[in-house]
């Protein structure tokens, strides 16, 4: 018997992980002498004592090939740290190429790449490139190279140098920097990569082809270091800053009254490594006063927006920490793609805007951001493949002074004292070919019932997940379940059943109660994949779901529950370069997703073809079918809509982004088939890079109608009246970046977005019989003879019955923005690990309602807005005791 279960365990493995080579390997010796001084020239005695790394392979521009420069590279250690030395050999040292950039930005240059997998866990690993310049970029890489994070930044010593023979790398790395577990020999997983920038060329060791799934995994092995001890990992990083803000004087308002404030602030971040594996970050009081500013936007949707988390705080390390509504994709062929941006964490949540507004017939101040009064995160590696993350934040009581229309000063309640937390654990095993984890989340407020009955007063969520890949790392299989409760007052819960994530009073919903008693509500959902991510045809096929009380926005972002939703895909992949193109794919995807209650919200097939030519220029053509369908959220808590069908065509070009000078551009086209109306999308893109000087200008544009745009809604006696509008939309934003490195210490960087958005509605009509087969049916018109300029010429009045008595009134729809975001900052890393920052932020707007921007002339008027200017200087100090 036991020989059998033996046997059985054998052919299990086989089937999962058969057809996986064995890691190659490379060896670090200790110095027993001098250490080498890090200063590029790799001519210290203990370079000698290392067995070199020579047998790099090209993996592009011809993949398996030798590659045309030869490089060796070599491992020393130390109880402290781990050396690194690289020559690069080039038998035309003249034509390297080099550029000079600030920290972590990417550059058109010849490279050299170290990844280090110090867990030896064959998920996460670290990520140093240089160029012959000098220029550096360190990543945290997770999920096997499915998702990277370039805020983590480390301290360490480096240096290059170019020469009659090539260039040379030259590094010390502190093993304080890197977490790996207590052992007495360590291994770590190694990858080393050179870029040949004149030739296009990509070597790599180990090699592995480029369809392979999962990166860390593939990684080589660093072995031979032994008795390395525990190192110390103790890091203080004080800041002090000071910011002054200048605005147009209001006298009228006492809170803006003289257009000027100011501030002087302070905290610490701490990061203690309470064992070998695991790493405490502590801020006390963080200040985010460098991160850039957030697009403008005008958004005309139910649904909140999504901004990506910008603070390094809350940026670096909590790749654990992340749970969400769809699989996260491996790495494949053409780049890393993510999961959507949903999930039970969303760490903007932390420090947000007060959600409450004063209710004054005066003046309120203006809160932007909550205090964030501490926040740690424990995370790190147990041993035996599990890892564990905990996060906790807590947020102070915010209130706003008011002073109303009698001069009277008081103040009011806007943001309730609040903690987060999320834990999360998971294990990793077989090469990190099987993970599988669980995380939860709890979020809980002190609330002054008068001011925050709308918010729940505790909300939870949690969930497990499990992938593994098998074949060969041919397949993939991904499965998760997740889970919320949230609890408040009746007020709490009734707000959250209305909302635009579940509309439970929706007239044809008879599958869901809005029940005004309710204290809490609870709900669920999961997914399930399995994916084939390698060879010439690969596929996935993937079910989701999130019940109708599924919530998960006190700590997490969704923008819909109560839905279902199916996704089959297959993708046929030339990746031999032939005559025309370097690669090629054809991808054909189908989709429908539907309400607990069986209606189809979606319905879509979707053909797309990409193609890289010789010369690494791409081309890519997608069309969109997407089939007539029912609308539930179209009128906000009304009844379901039928929309007819529509057909999308997108294109978009890009030339080869490696070069000094690139370009991308792309635009698409949408057509409604019953309605007639166009949407154009359209995008392009600059990017120049000389040499220190780094200048790219990014143009967004739309036009064209929306013809079913919710406007307002509104009761008259037993009946509730839904007004829609068909409305003209025309939109630009320009993004310009420039950055100027004078060392790889000092930079300069600047960002400008000019925003430019008009509405104006064409046609105002009721809903009539929203699933009338026809579809000019479904819409009753609102002619002279029922809408009129309300008293005083703002607002719209409405008489639905023709009697000459206005029924319910609404304000002008129509809109018109100028917006202009700008933000300056001077960087310099003084020491190692210390840092300078002096900022110039401007915030400028305007806004009316005329809708009758001619948007391109309007640009100009974005510099001429109202604003603030922000000044602020900030300075952080590393201690690494």
């Amino acid at each position: 018997m036991r020989h059998r279960t033996r046997i059985c365990l054998l052919l299990v493995s086989a089937f999962l992980y058969g057809g996986a080579a064995e890691a190659q390997e490379a060896r670090a010796v200790r110095v027993t002498g001098d250490e080498p001084v890090v200063d590029g020239r790799l001519d210290d005695p203990a370079w000698d004592l290392a067995e070199p790394i020579r047998d790099l392979v090209q993996q592009n521009p011809d993949e398996g090939a030798i590659p045309t420069e030869s490089t060796t590279v070599r491992f020393l250690y130390s109880d402290r740290d781990l050396f690194v030395a690289v020559r690069a050999f080039d038998s035309e040292p003249e034509r390297i190429r080099g550029a000079l950039t600030r920290r972590d930005a990417y550059a058109a240059a010849d490279g050299i790449t170290l990844y280090v997998d110090s867990y030896f866990d064959r998920r996460t690993a670290y990520e140093f490139t240089f160029n012959p310049s000098g220029a550096r970029r360190d990543v945290f890489i997770y999920d096997d190279g499915a998702g990277r994070d370039d805020s983590w930044d480390p301290v360490y010593d480096w240096s290059t140098r170019v020469d009659s023979l090539g260039w040379t790398l030259e590094m010390r790395i502190p093993f304080s920097q890197l977490r790996f577990p207590t052992r007495d020999s360590l291994a770590f997983g190694i990858r080393i990569r050179r870029s040949i920038n004149r030739r296009n060329e990509e070597a790599n060791w180990p090699f592995f082809p480029r369809d392979q799934a999962g990166e860390v995994s593939q990684y080589g092995v660093l072995a031979g270091m032994n008795g390395v001890p525990a190192p110390r990992r103790l890091e203080l990083l004080p800041y002090t800053a000071g910011a002054a803000s200048v605005q147009p004087a209001n006298p009228a308002n006492p809170f803006e009254a003289s257009g000027r404030s100011g501030s002087v602030r302070g905290g610490v971040d701490v990061k203690l490594g309470v064992t070998s594996g695991l790493t405490l970050d502590l801020t006390v009081n963080p200040d985010f006063g460098q991160v850039e500013a957030d697009a403008a936007e005008v958004n005309l949707t139910a649904f909140e927006s999504f901004f990506p988390e910008k603070r390094p705080f809350f940026v670096e390390g909590t790749n654990l920490f992340q749970f969400g509504f769809e699989p996260t994709e491996a790495f494949e062929f053409g780049g890393f793609r993510r999961g959507g941006q949903e999930g039970l964490v969303y760490t903007r949540r932390v420090g947000r805007r007060p959600q409450a507004r004063p209710e004054t017939d005066g003046y309120a101040e203006d809160v932007q951001q909550t205090t964030i009064l501490g926040a740690a995160k424990l995370s790190g590696q147990l041993g035996n493949g599990w890892s564990i993350g905990l996060l906790q934040a807590v947020t102070s009581k915010e209130v706003a002074a008011t002073v109303d229309a009698g001069g009277v000063m008081d103040e009011a309640s806007v943001e309730p004292l609040t903690s987060y937390s999320v834990a999360r654990i998971e294990r990793s095993l077989s090469r990190g070919r099987l993970s599988y984890g669980a995380t939860g989340t709890a979020v809980a407020r002190r609330l002054d019932a008068t001011a925050f009955d709308f918010l729940h007063d505790r909300a939870f969520s949690a969930g497990s997940d499990l992938s593994v890949r098998f074949g060969g790392d041919d397949y993939q299989f991904d499965v998760a379940a997740f889970g919320s409760r949230v609890e408040g007052s009746e007020e709490a819960l009734t707000r959250t059943q209305r909302s635009a994530a579940r509309y439970f009073q929706r007239p044809d919903n008879d599958y869901t109660t809005l029940d005004s008693s309710r204290t809490a509500l609870m709900g669920f959902g999961g997914y399930a994949q399995v994916r084939k991510a390698q060879g010439f045809v690969t596929w996935k096929l993937r079910y989701t779901t999130r019940s109708p009380g599924f919530e998960s926005n006190d700590l997490g972002f969704m923008r819909q529950a109560d839905q279902h939703e199916q996704l089959a895909e297959v993708e046929f992949r030339w990746l031999r370069p032939g005559p025309v193109f370097r690669q090629f794919e054809w991808t054909i995807q189908e989709q429908a997703s539907f309400t607990y209650g069986w209606e189809r919200t979606r319905t879509a097939v979707e053909s797309t073809v990409s193609g890289t030519f010789r010369n690494y220029w791409n081309v890519r053509l997608a069309v969109d079918q997407r089939f007539g369908t029912r609308e539930v959220r179209l009128l906000r808590g009304g009844p379901s809509f039928r929309s007819p069908g529509e057909l999308a065509v997108r294109l978009s070009a890009r030339t080869d982004y490696r070069r000094p000078l690139s370009f991308s551009t792309s635009a698409s086209r949408t057509t409604e088939y019953k309605s007639g109306v166009e949407r154009w999308r359209t995008s392009g893109t600059v990017r120049f890079r000389p040499g220190r000087l780094a200048v790219s200008a990014d143009v967004r544009g739309n036009w064209g109608r929306e013809d079913r745009q919710y406007v307002t809604a509104a009761t008259v006696g037993d009946s509730t009246y839904y007004v829609l509008g068909r409305v003209m939309r025309r939109e630009v934003a320009i993004t310009l970046r420039a950055e100027f490195a004078v060392t790889p210490r000092l930079s300069f960087e600047f960002y400008a977005e000019p925003f430019v958005s008009a509405g104006r509605y064409e046609a105002l009509r009721l809903a009539a019989n929203p699933l009338a087969p026809s579809y000019a049916d479904r819409f009753s018109p609102l002619g002279s003879d029922r809408l009129s300029r309300a008293a005083g010429g703002a607002d719209f009045a409405v008489d639905v019955d023709r009697d000459g008595g206005d029924d319910f009134t609404f304000g002008d729809p129509n809109f018109s923005v100028v917006s202009l975001r700008t933000n300056a900052v001077m960087r310099w890393e003084f020491l190692p690990g210390s840092t300078l920052f002096v900022v110039w932020q401007q915030n400028r707007e305007d806004r009316s309602e005329d809708g009758d921007i001619w948007v391109m002339s309007a640009l100009p008027d974005t510099f001429r807005a109202t604003g603030a200017n922000v000044f602020a200087v900030k300075i952080s100090y590393w201690l690494g005791l």
